[in-house]
């Protein structure tokens, strides 16, 4: 318990003129305790609110020691300021809804200086309670970033910060692409607020990749990059996915072969088929991605493709297509008769 600091916080309420007086009448035992420790917990003077509001008595009587003021008066000066009983509704300067322009202790008020949430803003202009309303499309992108930030940095709201984020990396698709350790490089963010970025933006892809089910088809290359954009846009290594199909074009599963240079001596059609024999696939699809974005097929991508469909005809699966994903649009080596 800070002490010293209650001092100050008094003398500074009577040195700006907070300090309305009541008859003793109007000041009973425990008058507004609960707006007044909510006060000075605002104003730094202890961490826990219940203490303060538990202790209060006693940081009344070490005021009235060190002033000299009675305790009636100590109570009611810092009453004055923050109690919403005897009172008109919302004049206390700081009361539920803190007005800190009208009160002279913002230099010295921990509430005051701490990062900016959403709760600072009008309430028609906060992220959360618009959804609420008028539903989630209502938001542009750096609201639906405030919602999961909460808080924003020094000086800064959460909206203010999101806004920072997207100048930096652009879009989500960027954003989305960044480590923890990167996304803590921004002034602002934390370990807590890079987690919970990196957690929306994998959610976000999971719920894109559910497109493709159990038993769903493939009944194009355009299906098949849709579905696979989510899991593969982002990344920054090349992934060999395995597609397996029933003899309807259904997808029975898929599998990730490899991560990593997309090269014969990394995808072998020994293992690649082993997994769709295991599963007992009438046919198969090969999704790779390119990292740099450019779908186009190298020379190593067209060898491996011509191994892997000479393959599938000796042990009798199809290969349907191979197709590259790339960071807007993909190639397939179907559509471009090369299978």
């Amino acid at each position: 318990m800070h002490y010293s600091k209650a001092d100050e916080v008094y003398r500074a309420l009577k040195k700006s003129g907070h300090n309305r007086r009541h008859s003793v009448q109007e000041v009973p035992p425990g008058y507004a305790a609960g707006e007044m420790a909510r006060f000075l917990h605002r104003v730094g003077v202890a961490k826990n609110r219940r203490r303060i509001k538990e202790e209060l008595d006693d940081i009344i009587d070490r005021i009235h020691s060190n002033t000299g003021d009675a305790n009636e008066h100590v109570r009611d000066t810092l009453a004055s300021i923050c109690a919403e009983s005897n009172t008109p509704p919302g004049s206390a300067v700081c009361g539920e809804q803190p007005d800190c322009a009208r009160c002279a202790l913002t230099g010295m008020c921990d509430y005051y200086n701490r990062k900016p949430s959403l709760k600072d803003l009008p309430e028609d202009e906060r992220p959360r309670e618009r959804l609420v309303a008028k539903g989630a499309q209502s938001l542009s992108d750096a609201e639906l970033i405030a919602i999961l930030l909460r808080s924003g940095s020094s000086g800064e709201s959460a909206v203010e910060l999101a806004r920072r984020l997207l100048t930096k990396f652009g879009d989500f698709r960027q954003l989305g692409s960044m480590s923890v350790r990167e996304l803590r490089k921004v002034n602002g963010i934390g370990p807590a607020k890079a987690a919970e970025i990196k957690a929306a933006m994998e959610i976000a892809k999971r719920y894109a990749g559910l497109e493709a089910k159990v038993g769903e088809q493939f009944s194009n290359s355009s299906a098949v990059y849709r579905y696979f954009r989510a899991k593969l846009g982002d990344e920054k290594t090349e992934q060999f996915w395995l597609v397996m199909l029933d003899s309807k074009n259904r997808v029975i599963n898929e599998r990730m072969i490899s991560q990593g240079s997309l090269t014969s001596s990394l995808v072998h059609p020994r293992e690649v088929f082993k997994e769709a024999i295991r599963e007992s696939a009438a046919a198969v699809i090969f999704v790779h991605n390119h990292p740099s974005g450019d779908p186009s097929p190298s020379g190593d991508d067209a060898n491996l493709t011509s191994r892997l469909a000479e393959t599938g005809e000796l042990v009798g699966i199809r290969v349907l297509d191979h197709v590259i994903i790339g960071e807007k649009t993909f190639y397939s080596f179907a559509e471009d008769g090369r299978l």
